[in-house]
């Protein structure tokens, strides 16, 4: 942690830790304070079994919030609502909406995303191990509406497709305000980012694709592939995984929640 760079290693106690958890808790942010806290604790863990510490600091500490699993599944209204939204806020957090309606990736893996990891001819998404939650590379089918938004973007990165700002090297971060302005276009606030990927999975599923087809969509390492039968499992189906997609984005289309136009993705990116 950056407030402790100044700070012996064995001089930091159990008070600074909870300094730091009960900061992220007054902005709060409770699922961020869970994480920093495992964070934490795995790191003085390590330095215990190395002798570096004879006592972890986070001793006694319990973790800082509830955690409580989200179960919410958009509508095909709301999907509809927030899609037309997107549409007019346009580039860069309105693409990244769409993107993650139609893909069912990760936030990260999205804003992160590089046109060096793209073959639009191929209609073929890889995602490098160093941006997957799991560490394995992953290769995305991107369906025929993914890959026109993708073709009509601007081009403000030599790599990075969205760009921060003013730090061109350096993916787009303003997540908070670009929801803001989408809740406050669509006049729907009760909903994450995550949520749009847990839809299409629901979705995906009562359209009758398999479990495990839906697990290597989300690059699922639990399920179907954890384990020892992970290991053996090394089968790709990409094309399965296309077909599950491309039935995932008719149904977007057939449902009237979004259309097949892709053109004006607003070239201004901020």
């Amino acid at each position: 942690m950056h407030k402790w760079k100044k700070y012996a290693l064995a001089e930091i106690r159990k008070h600074d830790v909870l300094r730091v958890i009960d900061g992220i808790i007054k902005d709060g942010k409770p699922s961020a304070a869970n994480h920093a806290f495992a964070a934490i604790r795995k790191f003085f863990n390590w330095c215990v079994e190395r002798g570096l510490l004879d006592v972890s600091p986070c001793l006694g500490i319990r973790r800082p919030a509830k955690n409580n699993s989200r179960d919410r599944v958009l509508t095909d209204v709301e999907l509809s609502t927030l899609w037309q939204a997107s549409k007019v806020q346009g580039y860069p957090f309105g693409i990244i909406f769409k993107l993650l309606a139609l893909t069912t990736q990760r936030r990260g893996e999205i804003v992160g995303m590089g046109w060096s990891e793209l073959d639009l001819s191929e209609g073929l998404w890889t995602i490098p191990g160093a941006r997957t939650k799991n560490g394995s590379p992953h290769l995305v089918p991107l369906t025929p509406m993914a890959i026109g938004i993708l073709q009509n973007l601007p081009q403000f990165s030599t790599d990075l497709i969205f760009p921060a700002k003013v730090k061109l090297d350096r993916p787009y971060s303003g997540y908070s305000k670009g929801k803001r302005t989408l809740n406050a276009n669509a006049d729907l606030r009760d909903w994450t980012l995550h949520d749009l990927r847990r839809t299409a999975a629901t979705g995906m599923a009562k359209l009758g694709v398999a479990p495990h087809v839906v697990e290597r969509i989300l690059n699922h390492s639990s399920g179907t592939f954890g384990g020892v039968a992970g290991v053996y499992n090394r089968f790709g189906y990409l094309k399965e995984m296309r077909e599950a997609l491309e039935l995932w984005e008719d149904h977007l289309k057939q449902s009237g929640i979004c259309d097949a136009n892709i053109c004006g993705a607003n070239p201004d990116p901020y």
